[in-house]
């Protein structure tokens, strides 16, 4: 009788069990269902994410690429944007030297040198006989005369000065009222910096007279402002000379560009 009821109850127990599993079979726990879903989610969120990673990585390379390529650009138009305002700056000087000095002005070229020796003023320029340069081409600035073309080389040229001892330079006086003075004379280039005329007085010369080009010698077109008067000599009235000195109306120290003139 005792082995019949044990019989029973392990009958029972099987059947609950039994109930019991089949009970979870539709639906599983969810902690199981998790546990379960995990790894099969771990393999497709880590190509997800280095796949974002090598999108992320090769955006910035194409990202420094186009700053790159903007930064060669940008330095490209800054250096073209210079040579352009050279260029103007070059062409309105000619075309000032035209309009106020002679139309016969054809260049522009750079000074690349300064004579260092204290007894002449001399000046180099960075263009020569390729370039048109040639001898006796006067040369000049909007604010006045510099010299004279004395030497060239296929890719240089030496300028003579208008203050060099061996610079003579025909000229006129032009008051401060527009008006001509009457007579002319020969602007000697000294060591002083300044210029020493020599002038057949017509009229009395005052100074802060304006002392320009004139057509004597052949060498410079009239009307080139050289200078002003800074000092008059005392006059000898036996002498029908005056002589008095001229403060150059350019800066030669100052030069680093100037235009030359056909020469005539």
């Amino acid at each position: 009788m005792s082995n019949l009821l044990k019989a029973w109850y392990l009958f029972l127990g099987l059947t609950l069990l039994t109930f019991v599993a089949v009970a979870f079979v539709g639906t599983p726990p969810s902690a199981l269902s998790s546990a379960v879903a995990l790894p099969h989610q771990l393999p497709y969120r880590l190509s997800l994410n280095v796949r974002q990673i090598s999108e992320a990585v090769l955006d910035r390379r194409e990202l420094r690429s186009t700053i790159s390529r903007l930064e060669r650009t940008v330095a490209e138009l800054e250096a073209e944007n210079r040579r352009l305002r050279v260029t103007e700056e070059t062409l309105r000087s000619i075309l000032t030297v035209r309009q106020m000095q002679s139309p016969g002005a054809v260049l522009s070229v750079p000074v690349t040198g300064v004579d260092p020796s204290p007894v002449r003023s001399r000046l180099t320029l960075g263009a020569g006989s390729h370039d048109g340069v040639r001898r006796n081409m006067p040369v000049t600035v909007p604010n006045g005369l510099v010299g004279i073309v004395t030497e060239t080389t296929p890719g240089s040229a030496m300028v003579r000065t208008i203050i060099d001892p061996e610079s003579q330079i025909g000229v006129t006086v032009r008051g401060v009222d527009g008006q001509t003075r009457g007579g002319q004379g020969v602007a000697i280039g000294e060591v002083s910096g300044l210029l020493r005329v020599i002038y057949s007085e017509r009229d009395p010369i005052q100074l802060g007279d304006f002392v320009e080009t004139s057509s004597r010698g052949g060498l410079f077109p009239r009307g080139i402002l050289v200078g002003v008067i800074v000092r008059v000599e005392p006059h000898d009235p036996n002498s029908l000379q005056t002589t008095f000195m001229v403060q150059p109306a350019v800066d030669l120290s100052l030069l680093d560009e100037v235009s030359l003139i056909e020469p005539l």
